[in-house]
């Protein structure tokens, strides 16, 4: 009798082992489901050969947990660039920000010469 409830509590212990470790799981998996992955043969098999249970648990799922982080990168992705598309745009990127200058230096006019010398000195690269 003592036997059984000894195998009972290790049983009991397992379970709750199990269950911890299947919650985190749900934790860094939000949205997906496990259920199948414990229908599955190599689950049982991974865990007659000592593997813990969340590994086991994650290699028998391993194609919906690699869908799952497809789908969540994609939509991570798809965010932020909504949100850099909601950003108002810098300055320096508009279009009508550029100088614009005569073709060639001897179309110059005193005024742009003084332009470039002083972008120039304040450290500013120019090709012409």
């Amino acid at each position: 009798m003592r036997k059984e409830e000894e195998h009972q509590e290790t049983l009991n212990g397992r379970a709750e082992q199990w269950r911890g470790s299947l919650e985190e799981l749900e934790g860094r998996y939000p949205g997906l489901q496990f259920t199948e992955g414990l229908r599955r043969p190599a689950l049982k098999e991974l865990l007659r050969a000592g593997v813990d249970f969340a590994s086991a648990l994650e290699v028998a799922c391993l194609p919906e947990i690699r869908a799952y982080l497809e789908e969540e990168a994609a939509r991570r992705a798809a965010e932020r660039l909504a949100q850099n598309a909601a950003r108002a745009k810098e300055n320096a990127v508009a279009a009508a920000g550029t100088a614009a200058y005569p073709s060639g230096t001897h179309a110059m006019t005193k005024k742009d010469r003084d332009e470039i010398v002083r972008r120039v000195l304040a450290g500013e690269e120019i090709r012409l």
